[in-house]
């Protein structure tokens, strides 16, 4: 059991097992010598009967906290460890009457009158007695136990919620690469020549998705360029069809923010400003650093001739939601504000 946090000599001989043990063993029977040694101020006598039955003690201990803990407590075999718990201390209580009338009455105590070994009243008695030195360990063993549980469920939920955000990220990048590629796939069709400045891009693109967003943070300032990225792309797709207005203010340097967070937003926007368009979409895109806040305002037209509502479908979106709502549970605020006419987000989001 780790005691003390710390490199220092002292604290490292304190944290070792062997030291712990054989300070407990020594505290406890000097505690017991000296109790017992009060009655006659004949100390040495007290101590010698401690140190007699001090190995029935220890395997007492040693057995229940190593043997009968891990193997049945611990799996939940709750009435078998009541059987051999009470069947140990039991012999370990016979043990000392052997000890009791072979060694210590005849050395010690010559006066008193020598009980039958399987006396049940001095059995029930040696049993009471004995079970005292378990107090401690058994404590200390319980703790520990309760606490590598603890630990234990706290690892497999963390793994469990990173797992989850892989998931929801690795879900999210192909869709988003599978959009791209359409609009590359569209150029191409139409010989443009915009087509090479597309391939560009979207490398881009690709270089950031692929190298920069394997970890928990990529820095803010990499978010918002590859978000400028990906609006050029769609600039070339549409040409003049969208109009697209981006906004970017305040100061991203020394932030950090999970990683293709923002881009399924402005994703959402193009895919429902567009669908079945007359060619009179627009997008307004805010983006900003205010007081440790990340500010994003993002807001599309929504076609007279769409049926569908702009948040009813689209695994980004339900993704990033999602993603927000694990990494972010305390720290965000998602506002989402539908009309007949335009679709509006607005995200607010603690930065670190």
């Amino acid at each position: 059991m780790q005691l003390l946090n710390s490199n220092q000599l002292i604290a490292q001989l304190i944290n070792k097992r062997w030291f712990q043990h054989t300070s407990y063993w020594v505290a406890f029977v000097l505690f017991f010598a000296f109790a017992w040694g009060t009655h006659d101020n004949n100390y040495v006598k007290t101590l010698s009967v401690e140190l007699i039955n001090l190995p029935i003690k220890m395997a007492l201990v040693y057995t229940v906290i190593y043997y009968l803990f891990p193997r049945f407590l611990f799996k939940g075999h709750i009435g078998a460890f009541i059987l051999l718990f009470l069947s140990t201390i039991l012999l370990a209580s016979i043990l000392q009457r052997i000890n009791d009338n072979l060694i210590i009455v005849d050395t010690f105590f010559p006066e008193w009158t020598k009980e039958p070994t399987l006396n049940i009243v001095q059995l029930v008695r040696g049993a009471i007695n004995i079970s005292s030195v378990l107090a401690i360990p058994m404590t200390v063993k319980i703790m520990e136990h309760l606490s590598a549980v603890k630990q234990r469920e706290q690892n497999l939920a963390k793994d469990k919620l990173e797992a989850e955000l892989v998931f929801l990220k690795n879900q999210v990048q192909p869709h988003f690469l599978f959009n791209t590629l359409n609009s590359l796939y569209s150029l191409i069709l139409k010989k443009s020549d915009e087509s090479l400045e597309v391939v560009l891009k979207l490398s881009a693109l690709l270089r950031y998705m692929l190298y920069e967003t394997n970890g928990p943070r990529v820095a803010l300032q990499k978010e918002i360029d590859s978000l400028k990225n990906y609006i050029e792309l769609e600039k070339i797709r549409y040409g003049k069809r969208v109009d697209i207005s981006l906004n970017s203010w305040g100061n991203t340097q020394g932030h950090s923010i999970a990683p293709m967070l923002i881009i399924p937003f402005l994703e959402n926007s193009f895919k429902h400003s567009t669908r079945g368009f007359n060619g009179q979409a627009w997008i307004t895109i805010e983006i900003g650093v205010k007081n440790e806040e990340l500010i994003l305002k993002i807001e599309n037209s929504v076609p007279e001739v769409s049926t569908q509502s702009p948040a009813a479908s689209g695994i980004g979106l339900n993704n990033v939601q999602r993603r927000l709502r694990l990494l972010y549970p305390e720290s965000h605020t998602l506002k989402i504000d539908s009309t007949e006419d335009s679709y509006l987000i607005v995200l607010k989001l603690k930065l670190s």
